[in-house]
């Protein structure tokens, strides 16, 4: 099988998505007969080689563009990619990584699919697992159509995905000469507020469903900043807007590796979970006794989290033994 993966450059999350395409290719792509190679997209000159060392494979086209823009993008890989004999197409994870994955293999005639945990590849097909029935069950799915373009599943990427083997640059294109979209008149890059790393944490707060409103959402804030916690939510809270997006853990959030997770008000459903679970220690505290999260967790605490909450803030400025 020939595959390669595709990196987003102009990402700030580059490092989290070389990760994962690193453990992907690991764990699913590492028979004799499977030739790989990178295509990483960027647009700042002096980022180039840090973003080299990223590349989890020895061979990498270098794509430079203006700026992240998907359909130059879909564009400069049906040029390069015309002619190649590529069987399979690995994007990153989210929405980004699973929108282009789908486009190409439109453009390309060939199937899709997104948010893939695992392959196997028989010479004719590709079978695919990923979670469906809202991540309660695992579902396959066979490919039939080449190229396979598929996104990958979140997942826990390695701290470092440096791959410190001599990269061979097969080429480089130079993409900045692609003519925008017609509808786009201006444009303006405008740096986001640099958000914690939940991922890679080793102190969170996690507030779930137990949370009513927004006033419980800020005083679970408060409590993480006091005890020197970083602060999270389940799915439920985030979609209620109580509180901003990028601190919501699991599947379609971060996926935390923290050495301690306190989770309050949560009942642990598989979704949440699977953002939790790499996590050294997780304490769990929930006022229901028949919650899921209290037969995974190494702690459970039956009773309220502000109750629970508010003595530990007490310990812990008194410094004295819990």
């Amino acid at each position: 099988m020939i595959y390669k993966g595709i990196l987003n450059g102009c990402s700030t999350d580059i490092a989290t998505q070389a990760g994962e395409l690193n453990n992907f290719i690991s764990d699913n792509l590492h028979s004799e007969d499977t030739v790989g190679s990178t295509i990483l997209f960027y647009s700042e000159k002096e980022q180039r080689d840090a973003l080299i060392r990223l590349v989890p494979t020895e061979s990498v086209k270098l794509v430079r563009i203006t700026r992240y823009q998907p359909e130059n993008i879909l564009k400069a890989l049906t040029t390069m990619e015309q002619g190649e004999m590529t069987h399979l197409y690995l994007f990153p994870s989210g929405f980004a990584g699973s929108e282009m994955a789908v486009r190409l293999a439109f453009r390309m005639k060939g199937s899709s699919l997104v948010q893939v945990k695992q392959i196997e590849y028989s010479g004719v097909q590709l079978i695919a697992s990923k979670t469906v029935y809202a991540n309660h069950v695992l579902g396959t799915f066979k490919l039939t159509k080449k190229p396979y373009c598929v996104s990958l599943a979140k997942g826990s990427a390695n701290d470092q995905a440096i791959n410190t083997r001599d990269k061979l640059i097969v080429t480089e294109y130079d993409m900045t000469h692609l003519h925008e979209n017609q509808f786009i008149k201006a444009s303006k890059a405008i740096p986001r507020k640099q958000a914690s790393n939940l991922t890679n944490t080793r102190f969170l707060l996690i507030g779930g469903n137990g949370m009513k409103n927004k006033a419980d959402t800020q005083y679970l804030k408060q409590i993480a900043d006091t005890i020197g916690a970083d602060f999270g939510v389940s799915r439920p809270v985030a979609m209620s807007g109580w509180t901003s997006l990028h601190r919501q853990v699991g599947v379609s959030g971060s996926m935390t590796k923290a050495a301690v997770c306190i989770v309050a008000g949560a009942s642990g459903a598989a979704a949440f979970y699977a953002g939790i679970e790499k996590s050294k220690f997780i304490v769990a505290i929930n006022t229901d006794s028949r919650a899921p999260i209290n037969k995974t967790s190494d702690v459970a605490i039956i009773d309220d989290y502000k109750a629970v909450l508010d003595e530990l803030v007490k310990v812990m400025r008194e410094d004295r033994p819990i």
